[in-house]
Formats: C-alpha cells, structure tokens, sequence
C-alpha cells in the first residue's frame, strides 16, 4: 500500500482490548489495598506514639562550683563525694542548685545553671531500661553544646562544665523512668 493507504494498528490494541481491563482492574485493586493498608498505618501511628509519649521520666539537674580555693566539701554531696574526686582534680565542692522534674518523653524540661545559662534536657526513648536523653546547654538562644546519651536504670552522669567565679562548674544529669514501659514501636 502507498503512502495514502491504510495506516498500520497492532493487534493488541484493536483485536483484544477486553484482554488487558483485567490486569488494568487488578493492579487498581493492589493500589487500593495498598493505599487502605498505608492509611490504617497513619491512622494508627498516632496512637502508638502517644503511649511512648505517654512514658514518664525523673529529671535530676546539679549543679556543683569545684574550686581550689579551700578543702570543703558541702554534705548535701556526700553520696556523690567519691564520684566526684576520682573525676575531678579539685579540692573544694560546693553544691550551688539542685532540681528535679517529671517529663513525658519528647517534652524538654528547662533547668538553671548559674552564669546565665540553662540546660535543656529531654527524654526521647525508655526502652529497656534505659533512658536516651537529648541535652542542650545554653546562654540566652545560643546552643553552647548538644549532645545525646543514654543512662542505664537510675543513671548519672557528671560533665565538667563551663568556668565560673573561680572555679569550674560541674553538671550532673540523672533520670529514671517512672511508670511502666510503654508497648509502642
């Protein structure tokens, strides 16, 4: 045929058209039971995360100036006294604030440190045992430093802090979970 002639259409396309609806119909449904699979997820993933959020943490935040000025040793340290000089080469110990707050995990929790500066501690995760914690030590908005850690059950934690008046101040973080562990992800 010439240039004018019939143009050529596949067989496929023209003969059996009834032929492909059936895998169209079925990769629609697969897409479907997909799409209702992905939205039960959603649906159900706010639930989840709200009992882990639901998990409870005890925050305790010292704050302790370590000098050389002089050999005393305040008593509201005598259980951590030990502790504290196998870690740090001072002499004196002076408990300067002490606080203490209940967090749900994912909500910060601000504490005071002198020298105009806070520390902002939050719980992230309770499981098995632990509690991962993510802290943030600041002077008005500006981050000084940001670090995450996980405490075993009751832990503590001591960091040799920024200088003041004389001497240098140590932060304790401890925390402890505080209601049952949660059966989220």
């Amino acid at each position: 045929m010439g240039a004018t002639g019939p143009s050529f259409v596949p067989a496929a396309h023209s003969v059996r058209p009834s032929a492909a609806a059936p895998r169209l119909r079925s990769a629609r449904g697969r897409a479907a039971r997909g799409l209702v699979r992905v939205a039960t997820v959603l649906a159900v993933l706010p639930f989840a995360f709200a009992a882990w959020a639901q998990d409870t943490v005890a925050l305790e935040v010292g704050t302790v100036l370590a000098t050389n000025s002089s050999s005393q040793i305040d008593e509201e340290l005598a259980s951590i006294r030990g502790q504290l000089e196998r870690l740090f080469q001072y002499s004196s110990y002076r408990l300067m604030k002490q606080e203490q707050s209940d967090v749900s995990c994912g909500k910060p929790a601000s504490f005071e440190i002198p020298g105009g500066r806070h520390l902002l501690v939050m719980a992230k995760d309770t499981r098995g045992g632990r509690v991962s914690l993510n802290v943030a030590l600041m002077k008005e908005r500006r981050v000084l430093m940001r670090t995450d850690l996980t405490l075993g059950k009751r832990g503590t934690i001591m960091v040799g802090g920024p200088r003041y008046e004389n001497g240098v101040l140590i932060i304790w973080i401890g925390a402890r979970r505080t209601n049952a562990p949660s059966t989220a992800p």
